[in-house]
C-alpha cells in the first residue's frame, strides 16, 4: 500500500502550499506508533509530502499540500484529531511543492536541546505576539531590547531582526545556553525571542518563565508568519496607496532560512552574505554536489557554474565529474537509476554547516604542503 501510495502521480510542483505547524501536549507513548501510521497512510492519499515528527511532547511538521485539498487537510486534523486542539496552520510566503515525500518520524524530543522537561514546565508558555503587535511594539521602543534570535549561526547570516542578538552557535541546545547567559540577572525585564515557526521560542520561553522571568515575549508564528505580514501589507499599498494606512517598513532585513529545498524565501531585497567561495555579495544557499562532502554554503551563480555546484575543492569537482560520467553509462542500462558514491559524509554536522571553517582548514593544508 505504502509504495502504491508514493508512485502514484502527484499535482504539479507549483500547485502546493507549504505549512508549518507544531503542538506541545502530553501524549502516550504507546499511541505514536499508530499516530505514525495513520498519518502516513491518510496524508498520502492527500499527496501531502514533508515531514512530520511526534512524540510524548506533542507534534511538529512542515509539510507541502496540494493547494485545492489544503482545507481538507486541515479539517482533518481538527475532525480525526482532536487532541491537536491548537495547531496554527502557518503558511509560507511562497507557493511551491519543498519536499519530495512524505516522512513520519518518532523522536524523542521534537526539538534536542537535552533538558529534562521534568525540571520545568513546559506548558508555561510565553505571551505571543502576532506579527503585526510584534512589529508595533517593537518599533515603538526607545532603546534596543532584549531581542534573542533563537536560531543557529547559518540562519541568522542571511536575515535577522534589527538590533537582535545573534548567539553563533550550530545546535538549538547551545542557543539555549547562549540564552541562559544572555538572560542571566535580568527576570525582572523584557525578554524577546524568534525563531523560523515558533516551536523553538515556545520551548525556550517556557525555560525561562520557569525560571523566574516574568516577561517573555515570542513572535508568533516566527520568522515564516512576520515575512507574510509584510507581504500583505506591501500587497495591500500596491492596490492602493490613496487609502491604505502608513507605509509598513519590515524591521527584519533578509532571507529566512528555511529547513526544506528552498533553504530560504526573502523578505526584503538586502543580501547580508557573501558567497563562501569568492566574496561576492550573496544570499543563496546550496549543498556541496558532492554528496560526499554536502557542505551547506553559500555560493554565487558563478562560483556554482564554474566549479560545478561544489565547494571548489578539487576532490569534490573530480567527484562530481566522475559520477556525472559515470550516471550517463548507468542511464544507458537502466533508466532512471541514481549513480551513488557509497561514501560516508566527510564532515560531522558542526563542520557541514560552518564552510568558512573547512575551507580555511583545507588552505593551511594546502600551503603546508608547499
Amino acid at each position: 500500500m505504502r509504495d502504491h501510495v508514493q508512485q502514484t502521480p502527484q499535482p504539479p510542483s507549483k500547485a502546493y502550499v507549504t505549512l508549518s505547524f507544531y503542538q506541545f501536549r502530553p501524549i502516550n507513548a504507546d499511541d505514536l506508533v499508530k499516530i505514525q501510521y495513520y498519518f502516513l497512510n491518510d496524508l498520502r492519499e492527500m499527496d501531502v509530502v514533508g515531514r512530520i515528527y511526534v512524540s510524548a511532547e506533542g507534534i511538529n511538521a512542515q509539510v507541502s499540500c496540494p493547494k485545492h485539498r489544503v482545507e481538507e487537510f486541515k479539517k482533518y486534523y481538527s475532525t480525526h484529531w482532536p487532541i491537536f486542539d491548537k495547531i496554527r496552520f502557518n503558511p509560507a510566503m511562497s507557493e511551491g511543492k519543498a519536499f519530495k515525500k512524505l516522512h513520519v518520524r518518532i523522536k524523542g524530543q521534537l526539538v534536542a536541546d537535552g533538558i529534562d522537561n521534568s525540571t520545568f514546565d513546559l506548558y508555561n508558555e510565553p505571551t505571543y505576539l502576532t506579527p503585526e503587535e510584534w512589529h508595533n511594539e517593537l518599533s515603538s521602543l526607545s532603546k534596543p531590547p532584549i531581542l534573542i534570535d533563537m536560531r543557529n549561526h547559518y540562519e541568522s547570516s542571511i536575515g535577522h531582526f534589527e538590533n537582535s542578538i545573534r548567539p553563533d552557535v550550530t545546535t538549538f541546545k547551545e542557543n539555549i545556553d547562549a540564552m541562559l547567559d544572555i538572560c542571566k540577572g535580568k527576570e525582572d525585564q523584557d525578554i524577546y525571542m524568534y525563531c523560523t515557526g515558533g516551536i523553538r521560542c515556545t520551548r525556550s520561553g517556557a525555560l525561562l518563565k520557569s525560571n523566574g522571568f516574568k516577561s517573555v515575549k515570542m513572535l508568533q508564528g516566527g520568522v515564516t508568519a512576520y515575512g507574510r505580514y509584510i507581504q500583505d501589507q506591501t500587497a495591500v499599498e500596491a492596490v492602493d496607496t490613496a487609502t491604505s494606512p502608513k507605509k509598513v517598513s519590515s524591521i527584519y532585513k533578509g532571507k529566512n532560512f528555511t529547513f526544506d529545498k528552498r533553504l530560504g524565501e526573502p523578505i526584503t531585497d538586502e543580501v547580508l552574505a557573501k558567497c563562501h567561495i569568492c566574496g561576492t555579495a550573496c544570499d543563496t544557499y546550496c549543498n556541496c554536489s558532492n554528496m560526499t562532502c554536502n557542505l551547506l554554503m553559500i555560493s554565487c551563480p558563478s562560483c556554482l557554474a564554474k566549479h560545478e555546484g561544489t565547494c571548489g575543492s578539487g576532490s569534490c569537482v573530480d567527484m562530481v565529474r566522475t559520477m556525472n560520467d559515470r550516471q550517463k553509462e548507468i542511464e544507458k542500462l537502466y533508466p532512471g537509476m541514481k549513480a551513488r558514491p557509497g561514501v560516508k559524509p566527510m564532515h560531522e554536522h558542526r563542520l557541514r554547516v560552518r564552510p568558512s571553517v573547512v575551507l580555511d582548514m583545507r588552505k593551511k593544508r594546502a600551503e603546508a604542503k608547499l
